[in-house]
Parts: structure tokens; C-alpha cells; sequence
């Protein structure tokens, strides 16, 4: 919810932008007029670019948002449905194939990616990538 005289982020016709607007006017608990912050228009608020738009646009800005599920990042994907207590210890000395869960003394755990020429593996840590040598 937003109040006059606060800030809120609004679609700028004449910045061809969203950026940051502040609250003239409010109608119930929408912003109804904004002034930007960059280049001093009045206008209308507009919460998306025109065009893009939903009807439940009015209803979000308001603070009625749908909450969603955060995205899973790619290392929780390739872990999911990973059994991690049987991940290998990761050794410079032992051979590794893709899909291989590693734990790593420093990075913790991984999945192996990828088996590169030269005895070297890609494995997908939490903190990301890191290409280790295996085999030796």
C-alpha cells in the first residue's frame, strides 16, 4: 500500500521507463496521479508498460499480490531427487561420470556436469560452477 507522498514505481510516458514516481493522488488504496522522479511529468499511474498489462494489475499494486513459489536455481534442480547423503568424497584421484553427487571439503556438495578431455569435471555447487581435475 502505498500513501501520498511515497514512492512507487510507475510506467513514464514521457521516459519511455518505469522508474520511480512519487504519489500526488490516491483513489481508495491505489496511486490515481504520480509525478516522476526524473523528469518532473504528471500523469496517470501506470504500474506496467502499455500493452502489458493484466486485469489484476490494479489488485497487485495494491498489495494483494498472488504469492508464488521462488524459482528453483539450477543446482537445486539437478539435486532434486538426489539421494545426498550417499554423495562421493570428492578425491583428485578417483573417476567421476556426469551426474555423480560429490561432496566437496570446501564448495560442499555437486553434481557432476560434465566430463571434460584432459581429466577434468564440471560440478554445479551452490556457490556454482567450478571445473576440478579427477583421475590423476
Amino acid at each position: 500500500m502505498s500513501k501520498s507522498g511515497e514512492s512507487v514505481d510507475s510506467w513514464c510516458g514521457a521516459c519511455k521507463l518505469i522508474l520511480a514516481h512519487t504519489v500526488e493522488a490516491m483513489v481508495d488504496e491505489i496511486p490515481a496521479r504520480v509525478n516522476c522522479n526524473t523528469c518532473g511529468a504528471q500523469h496517470k499511474y501506470r504500474p506496467n508498460k502499455p500493452g502489458s498489462a493484466t486485469k489484476t494489475t490494479r489488485k497487485r499494486a495494491a498489495g494483494t499480490a498472488p504469492k508464488r513459489k521462488p524459482r528453483a536455481t539450477p543446482y537445486e534442480k539437478l539435486l532434486d531427487g538426489q539421494d545426498v547423503s550417499l554423495a562421493k568424497s570428492y578425491s583428485i584421484k578417483d573417476s567421476y561420470v556426469a551426474g555423480d553427487v560429490v561432496n566437496h571439503s570446501s564448495f560442499g556438495v555437486g553434481v557432476t556436469t560434465i566430463v571434460k578431455p584432459g581429466n577434468k569435471i564440471e560440478i554445479v555447487f551452490e556457490a556454482g560452477v567450478k571445473t576440478l581435475v579427477h583421475c590423476r
